[in-house]
């Protein structure tokens, strides 16, 4: 039985067939997905069986009793909803009822009779459709995979023993590669569909290439499924049903340092990052309330979320210097508060720590050390968390922090509002994270803060303004070394975590991984500045590990990408307006640009920033045959001006010091040079996102009233527009033989400081642009049309011209 005409033309359709008991669910000549019911099983189980092996949970149910599908039928109950009945060979087993919402959404409910069963959905796929997403995991997953959609602490590598024991299921230690802070029911299918689970329960799946199950532990679910025509529509379409994230603050797009061990060390990195003319919009201070370190090792005990007095003796005064000098001040925070401690006895007096069923305060112990877990489900949280824990901080001078942990809810906790950890487990982070968010929201309506956080679920995107990817290990193994951040960041990005960052260098160094060193910083430190939030870490060796004043050499390194992110901003800008409005990702996979290209949707070591910037990062030790893939179009090279055309692989050696970095043919880009230093000559950096009240380096308010933008002429006519972080919008215009014009002005050079900045550029234009205005000059054979809309400031255009004609595209590698 097909389904009938349904009342506003949908193109969502359902077909039911009897004879293989299937429906197949379609969008205008698609097939989305394919269910076979007769492979759908009912399961009875025993009760569950846990294994607690340090940090994670090991649990089985074994069935009882599974109970098959045998037949079904269909009814329209009106011109949009669907139910579709399953019986076993006795009694009623299944309703699904499919309802369309839109045209591309379909929101499905499903409910068995047996309340205490789990249900076991299989899909039919051909062996070509990839799945994306499920949250953000640290290896890419393909059939046949088996993981779960359960939050908990990520995978831990195993130094170099890690490659010769990969095929081990307890390697990477001690699930295998799936374990994920953000393991996340939700996915995009190359079919043409998103879909996610509102389930928080958990979810076990196992994938096969022609047949993917999910076993979801509840006797009832509901799935939503969301068409597109490409992946670009689909995201843009999932987060109009999901809501989009909010725009942050423009300061979190400028480089964020790390500084421990006392108040003097905040005070000199701050002087030392401004006299050296090193970007840093903010001053991240984890160990606010004490750490320990030794020659090998730092670690920050115990959880009291009190300042520590004799590191910070006097935070108003460290407040006050890092603000008027351009910084924001970050901290630290989680849900579990170490036991013995003040902090820790009020909560016990107040009621407000998590509960067994005895009573008693649940233990969670975290490196040897127990700790008591916030109950987030009572009704007075928001209020005793913001009173004691974040206006306090708030107080001393802290603009945001880490939202910390959120994964280590015990299955045998009973909250508050009376549900078990079974049912509060996955849901635990989105509490931590609303309670962050209201009370931000509160403190500063204006938006002017952050936090960051590791753990989610669905709907994390909506409150948790940064994600990070958590606690990578210091090496280069693909375990959980530097390998492992792009498919971090690329699943990430399919459940709405747009602004994303990854610890510099790494973070964990224990066991058999060692300290980072000198290589594995600068390839860290390149991934990490084409990413929207660029961060350093000390990380657990902090006294072993490498840092960028280690040598002159790193120095420079490290200055150089800084500049770069820097000099991105207005690009980042405008990526995460279309963020807001649209729902598009900064950082883009392959496939979302590139979705007719099959090669695109095996990809997970390089991706696009935006449409217009190709980013392939080395991730391995070794250099020399770094592969790198062009995907249709022509490139040109960041740092050569070299040309390449896809789509084609290419192999080559990569200096250790560059990022290979493209900017696709006939884009524009823009970009931030800084002030005017001297007539027609750009400093070339910004040191602040924030504004400097005192000592050397620009900040961002001076440098918004220029803009640059580095521009391809050729052969084909370009137009775009640019949405400025100083409001307004550009809208820039390049028509080739135009005729005659007045020549363009060959005398404005490069900036002062410009080694960050595009190579290659034949000529440049500077102009003054005044709300409403609008511009032409020549450009070579053509013209370039710039016009200003909904700005209320004037702008300054400094137009850099790359000349490009058809066949300069070579095939070769110029590093």
């Amino acid at each position: 039985m097909s389904s009938p005409h349904v009342k506003g033309s949908y193109p969502i359709s359902y077909t039911f067939r009897d004879a293989d008991l299937s429906l197949e669910i379609g969008y205008g000549d698609q097939t989305l997905m394919r269910w076979p019911f007769s492979s759908w099983r009912i399961v009875e189980t025993r009760p569950p069986k846990i294994r607690r092996v340090m940090a994670w949970d090991f649990i089985r149910r074994r069935p009882t009793h599974i109970v098959p599908i045998v037949a079904g039928d269909v009814q329209w109950l009106n011109s949009s909803v669907l139910r579709v009945t399953l019986r076993s060979a006795r009694h009623l087993a299944l309703t699904l009822t499919l309802t369309t919402i839109e045209p591309w959404h379909t929101v499905i409910e499903v409910q068995t009779e047996y309340p205490d069963a789990l249900l076991e959905i299989v899909w039919q796929t051909p062996a070509a459709e990839s799945w994306k997403g499920f949250g953000e995991h640290t290896h890419s997953i393909h059939p046949p995979a088996r993981f779960d959609s359960w939050v908990e602490e990520g995978p831990v590598g195993l130094g170099r023993w890690s490659r010769w024991l990969k095929f081990l299921p307890f390697v990477p230690f001690p699930k295998g590669p799936y374990a994920s802070y953000a393991s996340v029911p939700l996915w995009l299918s190359s079919a043409g569909y998103s879909a996610w689970f509102e389930s928080t329960e958990m979810i076990r799946w196992h994938l096969q290439s022609t047949w993917r199950r999910a076993q979801i532990w509840s006797h009832q679910t509901t799935l939503h499924v969301v068409a597109g025509k490409d992946p670009e529509q689909v995201m843009t379409r999932q987060f109009a049903v999901l809501q989009r994230p909010p725009q942050p603050p423009a300061w979190i797009f400028a480089p964020w340092n790390d500084s421990v061990q006392g108040q003097a060390e905040a005070q000199a990195l701050s002087r030392f990052l401004r006299n050296k003319r090193i970007p840093s919009s903010a001053i991240w201070i984890e160990d606010w309330m004490g750490s320990q370190q030794n020659a090998r090792r730092f670690w920050m005990r115990p959880l009291t979320h009190q300042p520590d007095q004799s590191l910070y003796p006097n935070f108003p005064a460290l407040s006050h210097q890092l603000h008027s000098t351009g910084f924001k001040m970050l901290g630290y925070f989680c849900p579990e508060v170490t036991e013995g401690t003040p902090l820790y006895q009020q909560a016990l007096k107040d009621h407000m720590l998590v509960q067994d069923a005895s009573g008693l305060p649940v233990r969670i112990p975290i490196l040897g050390i127990a700790h008591g877990e916030l109950d987030l489900t009572h009704p007075n949280a928001q209020s005793w968390i913001s009173t004691h824990l974040f206006e306090p901080a708030r107080q001393l001078g802290f603009d945001g922090w880490m939202a910390d942990f959120g994964e280590y809810l015990p299955v045998n906790a009973i909250m508050a509002d009376k549900t078990t950890g079974w049912h509060t487990h996955n849901r635990y982070p989105l509490l931590w994270q609303q309670i962050n968010r209201t009370f931000w929201d509160n403190a500063r309506p204006s938006g002017d803060y952050t936090f960051f956080v590791r753990s989610a679920w669905v709907g994390t995107h909506r409150l948790a303004p940064v994600m990070w990817g958590g606690d990578s290990d210091t090496d280069f193994e693909e375990a959980d070394g530097l390998p492992t951040v792009i498919p971090q960041v690329l699943s990430a990005q399919v459940a709405g975590f747009f602004y994303w960052a990854t610890d510099i260098a790494g973070y964990m160094t224990f066991g058999l991984t060692k300290p980072s060193g000198r290589l594995l910083y600068w390839r860290w430190l390149q991934l990490a500045a084409l990413l929207p939030v660029m961060r350093t870490h000390h990380g657990t060796a902090r006294p072993r590990n490498w840092h960028f004043t280690k040598d002159e050499e790193t120095l420079e390194v490290y200055t150089r990408y800084t500049r770069l992110h820097t000099a991105l901003y207005p690009y980042f800008h405008h990526l995460a307006v279309q963020a807001t409005q649209v729902g598009l990702p900064l950082v883009r996979p392959m496939y979302m640009v590139f979705p007719t290209d099959p090669v695109s949707w095996t990809l997970d070591q390089q991706f696009m920033l935006g449409s217009d910037l190709l980013v392939i990062p080395v991730t391995k030790r070794s250099s020399k045959q770094h592969r790198l893939y062009f995907p249709t179009g022509s490139w040109r090279c960041w740092w050569t001006n070299t040309i390449y055309t896809g789509p084609q692989w290419i192999s080559a050696a990569i200096p250790d010091d560059r990022l290979p970095l493209y900017v696709r043919l006939g884009a524009t880009l823009p970009l931030m040079e800084g002030v005017e230093i001297a007539d027609e000559v750009m400093e070339g950096i910004v040191d602040s996102f924030i504004p400097i009240g005192q000592g050397p380096g620009t900040d961002l308010p001076h440098a918004l009233e220029y803009l640059t933008l580095y521009m391809s002429c050729g052969d084909d006519p370009t137009t775009g527009e640019w949405a400025l972080p100083s409001g307004g919008t550009l809208v820039w215009q390049y028509q080739p033989r135009a005729g005659s014009l007045c020549p363009m002005d060959d005398s404005i050079a490069m900036p002062v400081y410009a080694t960050h900045l595009p190579k290659g550029t034949h000529s440049a234009v500077k102009v003054r642009l005044n709300p409403g205005s609008r511009c032409q000059f020549a450009a070579f054979e053509g013209a370039v049309v710039l016009s200003l809309h909904g700005a209320v400031t004037p702008l300054t255009c400094i137009v850099r011209l790359w000349h490009d004609k058809k066949g300069d595209s070579r095939d070769g590698y110029s590093a």
